[in-house]
């Protein structure tokens, strides 16, 4: 009997119905009806297999637009990556970044020349104070082993920083027009030669 119920409503069912089956909130199927993923024929009242087949190509739709949005996401984060990377590189290039383990390498040779100087401060210093009464001229004297033992650390270099490094990146000089190199070769071997050295 139940079966040509169905028949007879031409698979009709109701909001509560609709929503039990498809196991979404009635307000749900309010929301999908004014975006067109239900077949409503009056109020109140879904096509069954119409509403059904709507809504799957619905979620299908949105699930594929869905996974273009990651697509995009994915390729605008490698390609904030690729230029972090790059620009990290440049930063490297140009002594203006430095890596971690050259960083370290190089301030315990510098610490390491800092405190041989201030080991070897007394018996530098001492001979040339010893007959001295006056103060003035012994610290003074000081002062001046303290200034160049200090300077041992003030001295900031980023190429040496550069030099240490084990993994060395280097910018990429602009090239040479063959022609010209052509040109120099023609005019004698001395003039490509030192077209070379610089």
């Amino acid at each position: 009997m139940a079966r040509k119920d169905l028949k007879e409503n031409n698979y009709l069912v109701t909001t509560a119905e609709i929503s039990e089956i498809l196991g979404l909130s009635k307000r749900r199927i309010q929301q999908l009806v004014q975006e067109k993923a239900l077949v409503r024929v009056s109020h109140g009242k879904f096509d069954l297999p119409s509403s059904i087949n709507s809504y799957f190509e619905y979620k299908m739709e949105k699930m594929q637009t869905e996974d273009d949005l990651d697509k995009n996401k994915e390729a605008a984060k490698w390609t904030r990556a690729k230029r972090e990377k790059t620009e990290l590189e440049v930063k490297i290039m140009r002594g203006e970044l430095h890596r971690g383990k050259d960083v370290e390498r190089v301030m315990s040779d510098m610490l390491g020349a800092f405190r041989a100087r201030l080991l070897s401060f007394p018996s530098k210093y001492a001979p040339q104070v010893l007959g001295k009464t006056e103060i003035p001229p012994i610290k003074e004297k000081l002062k001046d082993g303290i200034y160049e033992a200090l300077n041992e650390l003030s001295e900031y270099d980023p190429y040496v920083f550069f030099d240490q490094s084990k993994d060395k990146l280097y910018l990429e000089e602009e090239e040479e027009d063959p022609e010209s190199e052509v040109a120099l070769m023609e005019e004698g071997p001395e003039a490509y030669e030192r077209k070379q050295e610089e």
